[in-house]
């Protein structure tokens, strides 16, 4: 691996340890520090990386799933401006027939992770009420072999960040819980960090949601569903009104929907 590739890798853990405690400095300085930081990160914490992908690979071959509904894509290509090197582009057109395009990686089991992550939607990004997934750890078909929404999904809607959390109440009732996160800023690099505890029946459970450094949102109690696996994580764009089957009216002909990604790291501690 070359030595900018283990920089940038070293730099995402330095930042999903930043975003822990708190302490997030400047890009420059993360980069700077990454391998001091992520190593007092990891002697307090013990955390440790199950699963990370800068895409400087130039591929998604990490991933194990990927899917597209309809006509759009996914590819790896220059990141946009703040970013460096290669990210993952997600577009989904909007010609009434597309509404996926995600990445995904299988279950990493229960117990307490730090999901941290970069985004990127584009100064010309089309505000709608329309909502849209942009990362999603998802669940399986319920007891009587319904479709489960997503136990957390992270979602753009109106222009703003919603944290949006699913549990059951009996075997085939879903309670949900939105959480506001802040007004979306385009054009700009998001750094994500989630720190999850999955609920089990033995297991309260948590999520701690922060964005550039600060925290913005959370939640405590149940978070998925107290399946026989953990959910699983995706990234990309999920668009589910526009979905043929369901049949639902929207006007069609305009830009595709686009989304930058970059620098996951995923640490179990």
């Amino acid at each position: 691996m070359s030595a900018r590739i283990s920089a940038r890798r070293a730099a995402g853990t330095a930042l999903a340890a930043a975003l822990l405690t708190g302490t997030l400095a400047a890009p420059a300085a993360v980069a700077s520090t990454a391998a001091t930081t992520a190593s007092a990160a990891t002697a307090t914490t013990a955390a440790t990386t199950v699963f990370a992908d800068d895409f400087e690979s130039g591929t998604v071959s990490q991933w194990t799933r990927q899917r597209i509904d309809g006509n759009g894509s996914i590819t790896v290509t220059g990141a946009p401006a703040g970013g460096s090197g290669l990210a993952a582009r997600f577009s989904v057109p909007n010609d009434g027939a597309s509404y996926r395009s995600e990445v995904a990686v299988n279950a990493l089991g229960w117990g307490s992770y730090r999901f941290a992550l970069a985004d990127y939607l584009p100064a010309d990004w089309v505000q709608t009420s329309t909502e849209t997934i942009v990362a999603q750890w998802h669940g399986y078909p319920l007891a009587d072999g319904s479709d489960t929404k997503p136990p957390i999904a992270l979602t753009v809607k109106d222009g703003s960040w919603r944290l949006k959390v699913h549990w059951l109440t009996d075997p085939t009732t879903v309670a949900e819980a939105v959480i506001p996160l802040g007004t979306v800023q385009f054009g700009h690099w998001n750094q994500w960090a989630f720190d999850i505890t999955w609920s089990t029946a033995t297991t309260p459970g948590s999520i701690t949601v922060y964005r550039d450094g600060v925290q913005v949102g959370a939640h405590s109690g149940l978070n998925n569903y107290h399946q026989n696996q953990a959910p699983y994580f995706k990234t990309g764009i999920y668009r589910a009104n526009w979905n043929p089957a369901k049949g639902i009216p929207y006007p069609t002909g305009g830009p595709d929907v686009v989304l930058y990604s970059d620098s996951v790291v995923v640490t179990q501690y």
